[in-house]
């Protein structure tokens, strides 16, 4: 197999069809179809399944699919890989930060590398704890930083900052100057929550249950920034890491520790084992490091450092 196969395969399942992927490769069909039955007969496997309306993956062409990408990707940085070690780190390195975190790292984190690594190019994603995953298992990112790392296989993982939930909800319903909230004293307010498959979810509804609480789920989305917009028009309270208001009180919203009992999670710097990383990837992951500790101690980031 080889990657111009690779190359064909990803246009076919990007479009759907193998007469399309041969009009945007400029190849006949023919030769396209010829080299997906190659691939076919290699893998002794069927990659697609035909129908009216053009192709789709089985579970093993969705398999290659998401291996593909990252091969196609390392072959395309391995000059960068085998760079003499005495020259500055270069090349691009995919990063997912979850989106609780994301708005205080992002931009500190360029100005960093901008500085250290300038030849670096950084390719930031951010998303919830089950997108981070999915990025990460898909090996659509070298690195990531995201909570519940002990789901997956197959990492290399470091624990860095463990943050505490609170509850958050605009000045004008979240009265008074209590610093903190017993969790069973959320009581029926409105929620806004993630679905029940979110990490952040899971452990809403585990303390819940060993609370023997009823929580108020009032509205569902599966977004950071949605969550607080929800928060600062006062429509709904929500059950964030601390770090996910950075500005809270400049948006007139108010944050109460939960407590009896607090509700904290760890989160970790992960990367493939399989894949090490380049000397840019690297540069990147000691980045992010060093920024969190330097964030965490002088207050910027909400947490308690682990390494």
């Amino acid at each position: 197999m080889t990657p111009r196969q690779l190359k064909y395969f990803i246009e076919i399942a990007r479009t759907g069809s193998i007469t399309t992927a041969a009009s945007t490769l400029h190849i006949a069909q023919p030769a396209l179809s010829h080299h997906l039955a190659a691939m076919e007969e290699e893998l002794g496997v069927s990659l697609l399944k035909r129908h009216a309306r053009g192709v789709q993956l089985t579970v093993e062409g969705q398999r290659l699919l998401d291996r593909a990408a990252a091969i196609l990707r390392q072959m395309d940085r391995l000059r960068d890989d085998v760079r003499d070690a005495s020259t500055s780190p270069r090349g691009v390195v995919n990063l997912c930060i979850v989106g609780s975190v994301a708005p205080l790292l992002a931009i500190p984190l360029f100005k960093l590398l901008e500085e250290r690594v300038p030849e670096v190019q950084l390719q930031l994603s951010t998303g919830m704890s089950r997108e981070a995953q999915a990025l990460v298992e898909a090996r659509r990112v070298e690195l990531a930083l995201l909570p519940t790392a002990f789901e997956l296989t197959r990492l290399q993982t470091v624990a860095v900052f463990e943050e505490r939930f609170c509850l958050f909800g605009h000045r004008k319903l979240l009265k008074g100057r209590a610093a903190t909230i017993a969790f069973r004293d959320i009581g029926d307010r409105p929620l806004v929550a993630p679905d029940r498959d979110h990490d952040m979810r899971k452990l809403m509804e585990r303390t819940a249950l060993a609370q023997n609480c009823v929580l108020n789920v009032r509205y569902e989305i599966n977004n950071s920034e949605l969550l607080r917009a929800m928060v600062r028009e006062g429509m709904a309270f929500a059950v964030m890491p601390r770090n996910a208001f950075p500005l809270a009180d400049q948006e007139e919203v108010v944050a109460r520790d939960i407590v009896e009992p607090a509700m904290e999670r760890t989160q970790s710097i992960v990367s493939l084992i399989d894949h090490p990383l380049t000397p840019a990837g690297e540069a990147v992951r000691q980045g992010l490091l060093d920024l969190v500790k330097a964030m965490v101690n002088d207050g910027t980031l909400k947490a308690r450092l682990l390494t």
